[in-house]
């Protein structure tokens, strides 16, 4: 049972992950400014939970504590720098696919090589499906809006991006699952952390945080908000279930990001794509059996 809950929590953390990838393709010259602004937004946000989870841990390995949230604020960081850049050199509907394509390959064959998990052959079918179907997405050659020299940049990006999410994403599980610490209170000590460490580069230029925050409120507030609701509850996926199946699982989001590329950003050539997604979907259904 715990498997197919961490599979069922993955799911609804994927709506709330794909909304806030809409939010952030509105913001196309956010840069490291609108990271930092949302970061803020999410870090008040579970600062009561954090307090709370901190009491009641008691005594901690403060030492194990800072190490954990300061190397899981870099990866997070890269993760979501990276992610506003390429949003403002190509589609989201190329990097978004791509980059949660990578991911899972570069998750579970770590896994395997440095965690010593050993998914079943079904399980590795269902990566494999997984994989296939993204790449179903990413290949297509859109007759759209989408330039040649806008693609480039969406490989290049997407592979970079989902080479950080997976380093991010197997960092999460030693921190929650080998270090046993609250998700909550790892969460809100990531935050802290990038907050912190992207306050210099940010505040360097602080007109243009200020038109950031005039013009795109909305999107900051709603980033906010949902990326650490996406992010929170993959953590507590994965205290419950191998990276093996919740890396992948969490491609779901892309079948979400695909409706939001669609519906709120208008971009065209989606149709070969969405059967990349329901690919994508059937390799999650293999992996929550496996």
């Amino acid at each position: 049972m715990l498997v197919p809950l961490g599979v069922l929590l993955v799911a609804v953390a994927a709506v709330a992950h794909a909304g806030w990838n809409v939010c952030a393709k509105r913001v196309p010259d956010g840069g490291a400014g609108f990271v930092w602004l949302y970061k803020i937004v999410g870090s008040l946000l579970v600062l009561p939970i954090g307090l709370v989870f901190l009491f009641q841990e008691g005594a901690v390995d403060l030492p194990g504590v800072l190490l954990a949230v300061s190397v899981g604020a870099l990866f997070q960081l890269a993760y979501y720098v990276l992610l506003q850049l390429g949003y403002a050199k190509s589609d989201l509907s190329v990097i978004y696919p791509l980059s949660s394509g990578m991911a899972p390959l570069f998750s579970v064959t770590a896994a395997v090589v440095l965690l010593g998990e050993r998914p079943g052959p079904l399980g590795l079918v269902g990566v494999l499906v997984v994989v296939i179907g993204v790449v179903i997405i990413s290949a297509y050659r859109s007759t759209g809006d989408s330039t040649r020299t806008a693609k480039i940049y969406g490989v290049v990006f997407g592979a970079l991006i989902g080479l950080a999410n997976a380093a991010a994403t197997l960092w999460d599980k030693q921190a929650v699952s080998n270090l046993d610490l609250s998700p909550f209170l790892f969460y809100w000590g990531i935050s802290v952390f990038e907050v912190l460490l992207l306050a210099p580069v940010a505040l360097r230029d602080r007109p243009r945080l200020r038109r950031l925050w005039t013009g795109h409120r909305r999107e900051v507030l709603l980033v906010g908000v949902l990326a650490p609701t996406a992010y929170v509850i993959v953590l507590f996926a994965l205290r419950i279930a191998p990276v093996s199946v919740i890396a992948p699982a969490k491609e779901l989001s892309v079948v979400m990001a695909l409706v939001g590329a669609w519906l709120f950003l208008k971009e065209k050539e989606l149709a070969r794509r969405f059967v990349g997604a329901l690919v994508v979907t059937g390799g999650v259904l293999v992996l929550t059996y496996a």
